[in-house]
């Protein structure tokens, strides 16, 4: 764990990849538009984030990027990379504390999934 960051982050991380995951339901290019959905989702709520006061606005938040790939065996592999905002650290001066996360997701060929963090 690091200061100011903890259990809440990476909740939020699973709920988006899980999110991300159940839209994976067709090929490749079906599947960068699902997923570019939901991260354009996120993305906005960033921007409005962005724009507001310490006051006003929520005191953690995350957004993300990915890349994905899919095997020619029908295996999908997507990595994730999180930004997880926190505007009310306590040892920042204006408040702003950044923690970067990346995680993988897999689905194999049985429609297996897995979910891994990258240490």
């Amino acid at each position: 764990m690091i200061l100011g960051f903890g259990s809440q982050e990476e909740k939020t991380a699973i709920d988006i990849i899980n999110e991300c995951a159940e839209v994976l339901t067709g090929k490749e290019e079906y599947n960068k538009k699902q997923l570019d959905k939901i991260k354009s989702k996120y993305s906005e709520i960033e921007e409005k984030y962005k724009k507001m006061s310490r006051n006003d606005v929520p005191e953690r938040y995350s957004y993300f990027y990915y890349n994905y790939y899919e095997m020619y065996t029908g295996n999908i592999i997507v990595k994730f990379k999180f930004h997880h905002i926190n505007r009310q650290h306590p040892f920042s001066p204006d408040g702003w504390a950044l923690l970067q996360t990346q995680w993988i997701f897999t689905r194999d060929e049985f429609d297996s999934d897995s979910i891994f963090k990258q240490v």
